[in-house]
């Protein structure tokens, strides 16, 4: 297992949100197609997570893709262009709004947009993917009680596992937020891997902390060969990659003002 941890944090990791046309935090199907497309050329394999730890028979150039929060566009737009190359992904699941609109974020989409149901992440899985743990309500860990902590954790795990009949092994913290307190809830709920923020130096200090590379609706093939350059993305690229990225802290002030009690309903479920 030792050296199976090991390439976990050696593979690189691309992250996704919307997979859609139209839309800011989107990549339209078309170039996500391309972005696919290129990665094959290059002879890469989408694996998941879980096959990295576990597959007996790994490709020799294994990619993971990651979906963040769990939207329905990926299952009707990004599945169809994946199968085509024989690549698997994961999806980092809000647990919390399973088959509702995204009503926790503050969203620049031009209309709600609705999370996976349970018939969706079950046929998923049943192709493959991997289905693992962004918490219940999408509220950034670093800033709750013990308590809360615990129920985003473990209650998104067993929402899930209810789903899949089968416990999420992986975890990604929200907005990328975490510190020691964190991992150790998510490392004693029984994860056995989570991912963090974006750094140019890819290689993490731990499997709690594995680095993903984001993907946004202007990065071009050539972007994503600048993303996969290892183990320290281009500094040009990296500063770009932060900048996009502060919008997202619009979001924990958003559910502070107008959603607090709907999303610790949410943790609470």
């Amino acid at each position: 297992m030792t050296d199976r941890i090991d390439l976990l944090k050696k593979v690189p990791v691309l992250l996704y949100h919307h997979i859609q046309p139209g839309g800011f935090n989107t990549v339209n199907p078309i170039l996500f197609e391309r972005h696919i497309s290129y990665l094959k050329e290059q002879g890469y394999t989408g694996v998941t997570f879980r096959q990295i730890l576990f597959d007996s028979n790994l490709p020799d150039k294994p990619v993971v893709i990651t979906f963040d929060d769990g939207y329905e566009a990926v299952y009707r737009f990004a599945l169809p262009i994946l199968e085509k190359a024989g690549f698997k992904a994961v999806i980092f699941m809000l647990a919390g709004y399973v088959g509702e609109k995204n009503s926790w974020d503050l969203s620049l989409e031009p209309r709600s947009i609705r999370h996976l149901n349970e018939q969706e992440l079950t046929d998923l899985s049943l192709k493959g993917w991997e289905i693992a743990s962004h918490t219940m309500s999408h509220r950034p860990l670093i800033a709750l009680s013990k308590e809360e902590l615990k129920r985003e954790v473990e209650k998104s795990c067993e929402r899930l596992e209810d789903i899949l009949k089968s416990k999420p092994i992986g975890f990604a913290f929200p907005f990328g937020c975490h510190n020691a307190e964190v991992r150790k809830a998510v490392e004693q709920a029984g994860y056995l891997y989570a991912c963090g923020a974006l750094k140019r130096h890819q290689l993490p200090e731990s499997e709690f902390q594995l680095v993903r590379i984001p993907v946004y609706r202007f990065d071009s093939v050539f972007a994503i060969r600048r993303k996969l350059l290892y183990p320290e993305i281009p500094r040009l690229e990296y500063y770009k990659l932060k900048m996009v990225s502060y919008l997202s802290r619009l979001t924990p002030v958003y559910q502070t003002l107008f959603k607090r009690s709907r999303l610790k309903d949410k943790g609470n479920e």
